[in-house]
């Protein structure tokens, strides 16, 4: 089982339909054990914070959505034109739009809250308020990205190695320039010190980790081996 975590944006986007296959998906994959998904207190209270606003903006993209395919009517002509605007017809049921919107807003709020639950602590708050305060990475150029570095310390130390798999987390972000290193690609290191590492890939796209998430590594030995490397690095850092 992998596992895998969402940033706020990702979840807000699978109200939208566009993302309805991959929200069906998500489902899947959480009832049939091939991930495990993480959400911690940071990301519930964004998403409640954000629940208005979300609930809003899906609103008037229904109304504007119509508008849009009525006035391409205006490019047709004759049998074609009454043809497409018989189509769209059944389209300008606002009202039950609407109501499915916020059906598929609570089904997202009751699934998060189906996923497993983790607090961040009063620790970490401090570890990434100091990070903060001394313009560490990902705070050197002073923008605010508390909530995301604290979201992925907390993620980070609750995961442990379990099964052989490529990843131990697979963070899903749109805006991964937020806390990733842009020489190296990777996280920033500071945000993971005195932590036990792990095998952290972040990706944009929900539809390429839930890709990722059932990949096992293919040679045990491997992975045995590298589990002794990472414990021997770590013993190693922690006895200096």
């Amino acid at each position: 089982m992998t596992n895998i975590a969402l940033d706020t944006n990702i979840w807000i986007y699978l109200t939208k339909d566009t993302f309805f296959e991959l929200w069906l998906k998500l489902n899947e994959m959480k009832e049939s054990e091939d991930i495990r998904i993480i959400v911690n207190d940071i990301i519930l209270k964004e998403w409640s914070r954000n629940k208005p606003t979300i609930t809003k903006a899906l609103i008037s993209n229904i109304k504007n959505e119509y508008k849009s395919a009525l006035n391409l009517a205006n490019y047709l002509s004759g049998t074609k034109k009454e043809e497409y605007l018989q189509i769209i017809k059944e389209y300008n049921d606002e009202e039950n739009r609407i109501q499915k919107a916020f059906t598929r807003i609570e089904e997202v709020e009751a699934f998060m809250n189906s996923c497993t639950i983790i607090n961040s602590t009063e620790t970490q708050k401090l570890f990434i308020a100091k990070l903060a305060i001394e313009k560490m990475p990902p705070f050197q150029n002073n923008k605010n990205n508390f909530n995301d570095a604290l979201i992925l310390r907390n993620i980070c130390e609750y995961v442990e190695n379990t099964i052989p798999s490529l990843y131990d987390l697979i963070y899903v972000s749109n805006n991964p320039e937020d806390f990733i290193n842009k020489e190296t690609k990777n996280v920033h290191e500071s945000i993971f010190e005195d932590l036990k590492p792990i095998r952290l890939r972040t990706v944009r796209d929900l539809g390429l980790a839930l890709q990722l998430a059932p990949e096992l590594i293919e040679n045990f030995d491997d992975w045995i081996e590298y589990q002794l490397e990472m414990h021997f690095d770590y013993d190693t850092i922690m006895n200096r």
